[in-house]
């Protein structure tokens, strides 16, 4: 008998029995069978929708990944000087137009003054940058500190930079690890430098080659910390040697100087933006030939003096 109230008086409502269900009972219960059915079909239906959509926005990004692609950087008519040397102030720009700077961070070994020929000064003193600044000789340091004096931004070193130091000058000062941009140019033991630094990753890297041995042609000096330009062509490594090195680091070839030494490499994340179809360095190396460099040095030029040290120049051909 049902729980529910019932008014003195009312009449009982008519019930049937269990195997004889109303016209409109069979009805509503074909309908609650469908529901389930229609209700899985539903999702079906919306799963359908999502996966299409799905796919058109990833073919939608693989269009836009390749009309990027397509369209190569022209980082030649982008060449200008404000305080670089060849140019690389605009190339620098163009390249960050390009990749966005998240820290905006800079470092450069060997700075020298931090004015003439420096590749960071514009970045700092007109784009507001944050940067490291090392320089080896004594006399440009001194300057160097001068010249930034004002700009509470921009750190200097007095510091012979190696192999062995670099990173512990980095952790000493500041260097965030996912820095934007590394100038190397300290016209000897750059290869090794580059090569050891591991716990920090510049999203472009600027350095300069030993113009002297071109693609495909691998030359690096032999390793000494004591190694310093004798102002002959003993410095560095090639552009072959440096390329290899970066694919290594996870790193690739996308420029260099029209006129002058310096050649750009980008953390691979980023090389497709560029539009290179062939990053070859015999296809990115375009500038004036060079005159040969040597493959020993003739005596009276085959070492290098510094105080007791006798370093004897060597050649490596194969890195």
């Amino acid at each position: 008998m049902s729980d529910e109230p019932r008014l003195q008086g009312a009449p009982r409502p008519h019930r049937r029995g269990p195997g004889r269900p109303t016209e409109a009972g069979a009805a509503g219960a074909r309908a609650r069978a469908r529901g389930p059915a229609r209700a899985a079909a539903l999702r079906r239906l919306l799963l359908a929708h999502v996966l299409v959509a799905w796919a058109s926005a990833l073919a939608s990004g693989a269009a836009a990944e390749q009309a990027v692609a397509a369209t190569r950087i022209d980082l030649k008519a982008a060449e200008s000087r404000v305080f670089s040397q060849f140019g690389e102030d605009g190339v620098i720009e163009r390249i960050f137009e390009t990749i966005e700077p998240t820290r905006r961070f800079v470092v450069e070994f060997g700075a020298s003054d931090g004015i003439e020929h420096s590749n960071a000064r514009n970045l700092i003193v007109n784009r507001g940058w944050s940067a490291f600044l090392i320089e080896g000789d004594e006399w440009k340091a001194k300057g160097l500190a001068r010249n930034y004096a004002d700009h509470p931004k921009a750190k200097t070193l007095h510091a012979w930079v190696y192999p062995g130091n670099i990173e512990i000058l980095f952790e000493e000062n500041g260097v965030p690890q996912d820095l934007d941009l590394l100038v190397i140019d300290i016209d000897s033991n750059d290869y090794y430098v580059w090569r050891a630094i591991h716990d920090f990753r510049p999203k472009v890297v600027l350095i300069e080659v030993n113009i002297h041995y071109p693609p495909p042609q691998r030359m690096v000096i032999d390793f000494h910390p004591m190694n310093y330009w004798d102002q002959t062509l003993y410095l560095g490594a090639s552009l072959q040697s440096y390329y290899a090195l970066a694919k290594k680091k996870g790193y690739e070839l996308i420029y260099c100087m029209s006129f002058g030494p310096n050649c750009f490499f980008v953390d691979a994340r980023y090389y497709d933006r560029f539009g290179i179809e062939d990053n070859a360095p015999a296809k990115i190396f375009t500038m004036w030939q060079a005159p040969p460099g040597p493959t020993e040095f003739p005596p009276g030029k085959d070492t290098l003096k510094w105080g007791a040290f006798e370093i004897r120049k060597k050649l490596h051909f194969d890195r």
